[in-house]
């Protein structure tokens, strides 16, 4: 810590106190309160009801570089918005204005105590599908509460947003395409929901044929979506420029490649060992499996901790092997300790003593133990407490390898 942190505080402290100052400032705020644990203010309205939460690190990366009174602008819009009264919509009223978005699976996970995640349902992997309320200004995520008032179903707002979303697709394909081998760049400035057209049955195909031929989408960030034809000799380079995108993006996506499925829907591009893009792919799917695993490990672990549950929250790792073979993903099983393994392309079985005595392939250890996932944690976990029996741990390592 440097000398003027001691009398000032960290950078994160003072934006929150600028965040505070700033809240304490706003009509329709009767108080705020900050919370380091969270990073985050929590802003109660006037006229009662439950705090809104500003989480605070995504707006202080975005204006990490940017000037005092921009900063204070764009904290001063966000806490307007939370400041106004909730909506009133009906679900008459808001049918129309539900949009569908892709997010990262432990996006809104974590949280004060109490607080309720948005509705969300899986996408593609490590992806879920969750439904805003579109208005001028912002959008607002759709919680389960919502359903209740509104008197309808799950499955009945999944609906009207794909609906909503499907107007948005047609429009977008009447637009010219060029042919051949451009890139074509999308970025949305808030009301476009171009990395959500990914969610739309045969959209991908039906621009595949707007410019030829098949395509290739990535959605580095939450408002980027990249369209190229999928190339005969690999897209490996425009692999490499995405994951670094998708390192630097304050609010990241996936930096995987999608194509369209057979059913219409996106689904992740996987060509076969040999392609020019298989190593590309398997990089880009270890990559995302990574950063999601990690995110969720950092939470797990912490709040666990605070309840005093004594299990370990093991961690995902990713090797890319020396011999030039592809991104593999690890999963380390301790003999002994009561562990939530992470899902990972194969399991090395570990003792205190010795380390890593061999591994086997995930599908092989599933084949033999039926494993589980925990409920309701996303991304999957499977809690494991001590090792199979002798005669099953002789069998999994006669298929394994020491390697």
């Amino acid at each position: 810590m440097g000398l003027l942190d001691r009398f000032l505080g960290s950078p994160e402290r003072r934006f929150a106190q600028l965040a505070l100052r700033v809240a304490r400032a706003t009509p329709g705020v009767e108080r705020a309160v900050y919370q380091p644990d969270d990073f985050a203010i929590a802003i109660h309205r006037t006229g009662g009801g439950g705090p809104a939460h500003l989480y605070l690190s995504n707006v202080f990366r975005e204006t990490a570089s940017a000037g005092p009174e921009e900063r204070r602008e764009r904290l001063a819009k966000l806490i307007r918005l939370m400041a106004s009264p909730p909506p009133e919509d009906t679900w008459e009223t808001v049918r129309g204005k539900l949009r569908p978005v892709v997010r990262p699976v432990t996006f809104g996970v974590a949280g004060p105590v109490g607080m309720r995640p948005p509705l969300s349902r899986p996408a593609m992997p490590f992806l879920r599908e969750l439904v805003v309320v579109d208005a001028p200004d912002a959008m607002s995520y759709v919680i389960p509460d919502r359903l209740e008032e509104w008197g309808v179903a799950a499955e009945e707002v999944f609906d009207a947003a794909r609906e909503n979303l499907s107007r948005i697709a047609r429009r977008s394909l009447e637009q010219r395409w060029p042919g051949g081998p451009s890139v074509i760049r999308m970025l949305d400035d808030g009301d476009g929901y171009f990395t959500s057209l990914l969610l739309s049955p045969g959209w991908l195909a039906d621009v595949g044929e707007k410019m030829g031929s098949p395509v290739l989408a990535f959605a580095p960030d939450n408002n980027t979506l990249l369209i190229a034809p999928l190339p005969d000799e690999g897209a490996h380079h425009l692999y490499g420029l995405v994951e670094q995108h998708f390192q630097e993006a304050v609010r990241y996506l996936s930096p995987v490649g999608y194509v369209a499925g057979p059913g219409g829907g996106a689904v992740p591009y996987t060509p076969q060992a040999g392609h020019p893009d298989h190593m590309a792919a398997c990089r880009a799917a270890a990559v995302l499996a990574l950063t999601e695993y990690s995110n969720q490990t950092d939470w797990l672990a912490e709040e666990y901790e605070k309840a005093g549950v004594d299990v370990h929250v093991g961690r995902l790792i990713a090797v890319e092997p020396s011999d030039g073979g592809p991104a593999e993903t690890i999963a380390t099983w301790v003999d002994g300790v009561s562990t939530l393994l992470p899902r990972a392309d194969s399991v090395a079985f570990a003792s205190p003593g010795s380390g890593i005595e061999f591994r086997v392939s995930w599908q092989t250890v599933e084949e033999y133990l039926h494993l589980r996932p925990e409920p309701l944690l996303a991304p999957a976990r499977y809690r494991v407490d001590g090792w199979p029996p002798a005669s099953v741990l002789a069998d999994l390592r006669g298929h394994g390898t020491t390697s």
